[in-house]
């Protein structure tokens, strides 16, 4: 079993640190953007992190393709993930990803885990340590124009550092409408500053309180903010706030260490 006292303590800090998130220091609530606060209450950020785990379905489709379709299970933060489809189990322990079966020859489980996990989070990690925010100014998509800034990482913070995204805010609502990206994970900053992305969320449904984005739609953006080509779509459904369970987020024998 790859289930020891390293991992147990492991999970038992990444629980201390989601609940230590949500305990907002005056003094860096001062230097947050208006925008930043704004969104963050809207998405009631405060209840958030009292939560345990969250377990909801994704259906993801790329150029048609399905690219996963099953359930995540995650921490508030993302600290800790599981996926697991028809096919195979993933899990982000906190500092390595795992896969079963351990004969299978997917190479981007890390990479899931990491991204789809943050995009459901999204709102709720604006403000996470390492975070730097720039550009609040209105900022046109698809003709409109929507308040908002450039979230950019510290040197150092999470897998991509030099992962950056434009943020736009719907003006009528105050929810996250999109974000710009870049994800330099597998690739350098300027190849993927070629051809950014960018994701938009819409069908908010509240439950348990918090407005969660029921579809999303993956598309090629430039600086303009044009959007000229839809390239995937999500599907959110059974969202569930539970209990955290241990056992979930703690890979057996059965699984291997995923490749980064």
């Amino acid at each position: 079993m790859i289930k020891n006292s390293l991992i147990v303590f492991l999970i038992i800090s990444l629980i201390a640190c989601t609940n230590q998130e949500s305990e907002k220091s005056p003094e860096a609530e001062m230097h947050k953007p208006e925008m930043v606060l704004q969104l963050e209450e809207t998405h009631q950020m405060d209840q958030w992190y009292q939560n345990e785990m969250i377990t909801f379905d994704l259906n993801l489709v790329f150029g048609g393709k399905k690219r996963f379709k099953g359930t995540i299970s995650m921490t508030p933060n993302g600290g800790l993930v599981r996926m697991e489809d028809s096919s195979k189990t993933m899990i982000w322990n906190g500092e390595e990803a795992f896969i079963y079966p351990d004969t299978i020859s997917y190479k981007r489980a890390r990479f899931d885990l990491l991204t789809w996990s943050y995009f459901f989070a999204a709102a709720y990690k604006l403000s996470d340590p390492g975070t730097n925010h720039s550009m609040i100014e209105d900022r046109k998509l698809d003709g409109l124009n929507y308040p908002s800034f450039k979230l950019t990482f510290g040197e150092g913070v999470g897998d991509s550092p030099d992962d950056w995204y434009i943020v736009y805010q719907d003006r009528e609502t105050k929810l996250l409408s999109g974000m710009a990206y870049i994800v330099t994970y597998s690739s350098s900053v300027e190849e993927e500053e070629e051809d950014p992305h960018l994701i938009t969320y819409s069908n908010y449904q509240n439950i348990n309180l918090f407005p969660i984005a029921m579809n999303w739609k993956f598309w090629t953006w430039d600086e303009s903010g044009a959007m000229d080509r839809q390239l995937g779509e999500a599907s959110i459904s059974n969202v569930e706030f539970t209990g955290f369970s241990e056992e979930l987020f703690i890979p057996d024998s059965s699984f291997k260490l995923a490749g980064k």
